[in-house]
C-alpha cells in the first residue's frame, strides 16, 4: 500500500471519528430569560429564527431576539438514583477489612492460670445493603489467624453513619459464630461466639472509592481439650481484644 493510500485511510478515519463525536453532542439553546432547550437544530435563519427538534416529536420555532448563545453539548450523564449528593441512599455494599487484634485469652483455670497475649489478623468482607444514608446492615464473613488457631468468622454486622454526607464518622455492632482449628488438631471444633463494637471514620479517597478506619472491641470464644477426673472435654475459652480495622467500600 502507497503512502497516498495510507494518508486517504488516515484523513477517512479521522473524519469518521469526528463525525462520530459531534453526533454525541446536543444543540443548547440558551434563551434571554434564563431557561435553554437541549436537542438538535433542524433549521437555522440567520438574523431571523431556529427550529430545534425537542426528543423525537416536539419541534419548537424560536426568533433569534430571543436567544442569548447556542452551544454544542455532551449530553449530561444519568443521575444515579441510588446517590443523592454523592452519598449512597440505596442498594448493595460491599466493605472488605483487614483487623489486627490484640489481647489476652483466659486460662483454663481463671484463678491459678494467667491469661495468654494472644495476637490476630483478620481479613473479612461485609456483604450487604445500604438501608439510608445512616444505616447499612449485612452478613460478614472471613478468615482469621493466631499464633496457633484459626477462625473462620460469621456474623450479622449493623453499622451507622452520624452524618448525612461521603466522610463521617460511624459505629458498628456484629455477633456470630465462629468454627476454628487449632494447629495438630483436626476439625472445626475449636471455635465458638463472637462479638464486636466499635467506632470510626469513613473517608472519601477518589471519586466513589471511601476507606474506613475503626478502633473497637471484640470477643472471641475458643475451645481446647482438658482431661477432668480421667475424662477428656472440651473446655471453652474467652478472648477480648482491642481491635484497629482498616478498608474500603464498594
Amino acid at each position: 500500500m502507497s503512502i497516498r493510500h495510507l494518508l486517504i485511510v488516515a484523513f477517512t478515519l479521522v473524519f469518521t471519528l469526528l463525525l462520530h463525536s459531534q453526533d454525541k453532542l446536543d444543540d443548547v439553546v440558551y434563551l434571554n430569560n434564563g431557561t435553554f432547550l437541549r436537542g438538535k437544530i433542524t433549521l437555522l435563519i440567520p438574523g431571523k429564527s431556529l427550529k430545534i427538534c425537542l426528543g423525537d416529536k416536539d419541534t419548537l420555532e424560536i426568533q433569534m431576539n430571543d436567544i442569548k448563545v447556542i452551544k454544542k453539548e455532551k449530553f449530561p450523564e444519568k443521575i444515579n438514583p441510588n446517590y443523592e449528593d454523592r452519598v449512597k441512599t440505596w442498594g448493595y455494599t460491599n466493605i472488605t477489612e483487614i483487623t489486627l487484634g490484640s489481647g489476652l485469652l483466659e486460662g483454663l483455670d481463671r484463678y491459678r492460670d494467667p491469661p495468654q497475649s494472644q495476637f490476630s489478623v483478620m481479613l473479612s468482607t461485609f456483604n450487604g445493603v445500604t438501608i439510608t444514608p445512616y444505616i447499612q446492615m449485612g452478613v460478614g464473613f472471613g478468615l482469621e489467624i493466631w499464633s496457633s488457631r484459626g477462625f473462620i468468622p460469621i456474623y450479622l454486622d449493623f453499622r451507622s453513619n452520624i452524618l448525612k454526607c461521603e466522610n463521617t464518622p460511624f459505629f458498628y455492632v456484629n455477633a456470630g459464630y465462629s468454627p476454628g482449628w487449632i494447629h495438630g488438631e483436626t476439625g472445626l471444633g475449636f471455635g465458638g461466639a463472637i462479638a464486636g463494637i466499635g467506632a470510626g471514620a469513613r473517608v472519601k479517597i477518589y471519586r466513589r472509592l471511601l476507606m474506613v478506619f475503626s478502633l473497637g472491641y471484640r470477643f472471641q470464644q475458643t475451645r481446647q481439650w482438658q482431661v477432668m477426673n480421667g475424662v477428656q472435654t472440651k473446655a471453652t475459652l474467652d478472648a477480648h481484644f482491642v481491635s484497629l480495622k482498616l478498608g474500603f467500600i464498594f
